[in-house]
């Protein structure tokens, strides 16, 4: 039995990690100066970045993504024996989760699980991955779906933004969360929300140093670890939070994702966080 698991674009999946992990992606659109991109397709972070250094004009994301699931639930229909998809928060400003539940109900001779992630970002990557680990397995529909279910409850969610002003013009935190647009903010996610901790730092130093004190509070050591570093043009960073990481914790999945370009838009460049659970 064969079981295929979606994850949409916004989970610091890349397409190589993706082919690493048997997971397909699912790409958002983004919208710039009144021309469509989906992600990782039609612009990737390099060229996103580049752009905007330049840009007098925001892109925003597309909403519905209803085609995207149902062209690829059409096309992996008569491939696998089911489908688990999964989606951002069902109450975040995407659609994402009521696209894929629409394009389920479009989609005749194949069982399709669409399964709400509670988060954003690396968790829901990491659902993902834990569902795409049953699949290889062997598991069946219920078992795959189970496993990503199992995960859910137990994700954590801390990013350093290098500016707190992507967040703020996207709508995604509110003004009345922060202070000035210059301190250092750590995200998280509180009931499939983004918000921010309360906490802030004058710099960025400062904020970093939070990151890690985060991951010692909430990370055991007593049982393993799964764990995904998310960077948005930081990856010299990145590989150094991993290699911290590698060297306290006994981790059974260490990776890390980048933003893809749909996601960057709220993730300022010089942007570093982190997704986990214990086993």
């Amino acid at each position: 039995m064969s079981i295929a698991v979606l994850v949409d674009s916004s989970s610091g999946i890349t397409p190589k990690l993706a082919d690493e992990f048997h997971v397909r992606l699912v790409p958002i659109h983004l919208v710039w100066d009144k021309k469509e991109y989906t992600d990782w397709v039609d612009i990737t972070p390099g060229e996103f970045y580049a752009r905007l250094k330049t840009s007098e004009t925001l892109p925003t994301t597309s909403g519905s993504v209803q085609g995207e699931f149902y062209s690829i639930f059409e096309e992996l229909r008569s491939k696998v024996d089911g489908i688990v998809a999964i989606t951002l928060a069902a109450n975040t400003p995407s659609a994402g989760y009521r696209s894929a539940v629409m394009a389920q109900e479009m989609v005749e001779g194949i069982p399709i699980e669409v399964i709400d992630s509670q988060s954003v970002m690396t968790p829901l990557g990491l659902v993902a991955t834990a569902a795409a680990r049953a699949a290889d397995a062997g598991a069946g529909l219920k078992e795959v779906a189970e496993a990503a279910k199992r995960v859910i409850p137990k994700t954590n969610l801390f990013v350093n933004p290098g500016s707190i002003s992507y967040f703020l013009k996207g709508g995604r935190i509110s003004e009345s969360e922060v202070g000035s647009r210059g301190e250092s903010y750590i995200i998280t996610v509180k009931e499939g929300k983004l918000t921010a901790s309360g906490d802030k730092y004058a710099t960025q130093e400062e904020g970093r140093n939070h990151l890690r004190e985060l991951v010692q509070e909430r990370a055991r050591k007593d049982t393993p670890l799964h764990a995904a570093v998310l960077h948005a043009a930081a990856r010299e960073e990145a590989e150094e939070f991993k290699k911290w990481i590698a060297s306290q914790y006994n981790c059974a999945e260490l990776w890390i994702g980048e933003a893809s370009p749909v996601l960057a838009i709220h993730l300022s460049p010089d942007s570093l966080g982190i997704g986990f659970y214990n086993e």
